[in-house]
């Protein structure tokens, strides 16, 4: 599967992708004195986890270390386009942290793996 975030297209592989959703309430739910739940829901949020190796070939890094660039900018939000049902979602995410291991390192050149982010809706996708 390639990952596209901002319209590029990266060639990485997708080891894992996690989605999840969250129905999310406003500032006026709350419980009655009777337990009785009162929402004022927003809208529900799809999340995804990612975690991304490099392309199969072993020395193609190229899109992976851009793409390391791009979602560890100091940026608002990215558009990403991930799967969702049987076809894709695209919709504008945020990253606050990301995590990748360095499992060679060589004069010149390091090998990274494993990058895992989350990206997380920046506004509901259902209302």
């Amino acid at each position: 599967m390639e990952l596209t975030v901002d319209g590029k297209k990266y060639n990485v592989l997708v080891t894992s992708l996690t989605r999840k959703f969250q129905v999310l309430d406003g500032k006026n739910a709350e419980r009655t004195l009777s337990g009785a739940m009162i929402r004022d829901i927003i809208g529900t949020f799809y999340n995804y986890e990612i975690t991304i190796l490099p392309a199969v070939a072993a020395t193609d890094y190229g899109d992976y270390d851009a793409l390391y660039e791009v979602l560890s900018a100091p940026q608002d939000s990215h558009r990403i386009v991930v799967p969702y049902a049987q076809s894709t979602l695209t919709f504008n995410a945020y990253v606050t942290a990301g995590q990748d291991n360095l499992i060679r390192k060589k004069p010149g050149e390091s090998y990274w793996t494993g990058l895992s982010v989350q990206f997380i809706a920046m506004a509901p996708q259902r209302t």
